[in-house]
């Protein structure tokens, strides 16, 4: 990781004489962009999708989740998911340290103001599993719920929010079968997370720590999935949760609204 932060080290000293931050923000992803036009092609999905993020700033990145966050669903659509999802399978009745686990998602949700949008449902199925159902509805299977412990599942919420930016491209590279392009998805969502997690002031690392659980439960009990290949393999996961945490911090992002 210490050559790609050196290369961006590199690009904000040579930009740093120029007076307006305006243009010197503008200047460095223009630097950062010519520097790694000619690696981009042959990448790894981490390499690619760091050397997106690091050709701007995390107030800038945040400031855009901002600005382009996606329009909720209409109530008519929100209502036929909802209603084509089965009936059996629900968990209603749960108790407290569950249910505080589910109430603290509350501060995830607020922070991309997706508190009336999304619904939250438990489901009763044995893979640990919490996904975004539809744009309309969480579902997190009360597997996750018992093995994550709240900031955890708060983490991986914050992931799941970060695939609604993405949908459509999502959709279509799995269409598609482009392995490459899903993981670089799958690694944006974790970037999403990461600032989201250190703007409501809670541990990024969490993460991580979530994904790793739920992973090795799965594979345990039921072996290998059938799209573990969307997925980059944890130790390239943690290696760019890591270096999006550290650009992260060259940021005040309590100033950095999402």
């Amino acid at each position: 990781m210490t050559l790609r932060f050196q290369r961006f080290q590199l690009a904000q000293a040579l930009t740093s004489v120029i007076p307006c931050r305006r243009f010197r923000r503008l200047a460095t992803v223009a630097f950062c962009s010519v520097l790694f036009t000619f690696e981009v092609m042959g990448q790894s999905p981490v390499d690619s999708t760091l050397t997106r993020l690091l050709g701007t700033d995390p107030c800038t990145f945040a400031l855009g989740l901002e600005k382009h966050r996606p329009s909720a669903i209409s109530q008519d659509l929100k209502a036929r998911i909802l209603n084509s999802l089965p009936v059996e399978g629900e968990v209603k009745k749960l108790k407290q340290p569950a249910q505080h686990k589910l109430n603290s998602l509350q501060q995830i949700l607020r922070a991309y103001q997706r508190q009336s949008v999304y619904e939250i449902k438990v489901i009763a199925v044995p893979q640990a599993f919490v996904g975004l159902h539809g744009r309309a509805v969480i579902l997190i299977s009360n597997t996750a719920l018992g093995l994550l412990d709240a900031e955890e599942l708060q983490a991986l919420v914050a992931h799941e929010i970060g695939h609604e930016y993405v949908w459509a491209q999502y959709e279509a590279a799995r269409d598609l079968n482009d392995r490459h392009r899903l993981q670089e998805l799958e690694l944006y969502c974790d970037g999403v997370a990461i600032l989201t997690l250190g703007h409501v002031g809670l541990d990024p690392s969490r993460l991580v720590t979530g994904l790793e659980k739920a992973g090795r439960f799965n594979r345990k009990r039921f072996g290998k999935a059938l799209n573990e290949d969307y997925y980059p393999p944890f130790t390239e996961r943690r290696e760019f949760a890591q270096a999006v945490t550290a650009w992260a911090a060259g940021s005040l992002l309590r100033h950095c609204c999402v």
